[in-house]
């Protein structure tokens, strides 16, 4: 199913899935946005509507990360 900016709980589970061992806290959002682009089922625009686009899907990736046990990485 196409991921888009909307779906930012989607993302953050693929991310989860893509880049389990990255230290999300060292992140910059131009690198949290090139990763959600490169992501297989992303079809939105290159450009997220607005920056809090990036910040959401960036704390929905650590609560998620945190809740599976994967918090190690952040």
């Amino acid at each position: 199913m196409p991921l888009s900016w909307s779906d930012r709980e989607r993302i953050a589970r693929a991310l989860i899935e893509t880049y389990p061992t990255t230290e999300r806290l060292k992140l910059s959002l131009d690198d949290l946005q090139q990763m959600v682009v490169t992501l297989p089922d992303f079809t939105g625009p290159e450009n997220p509507p607005k920056r809090a686009h990036l910040e959401s899907i960036l704390w929905t990736w650590m609560r998620l990360a945190d809740d599976t046990g994967e918090g190690a990485a952040a």
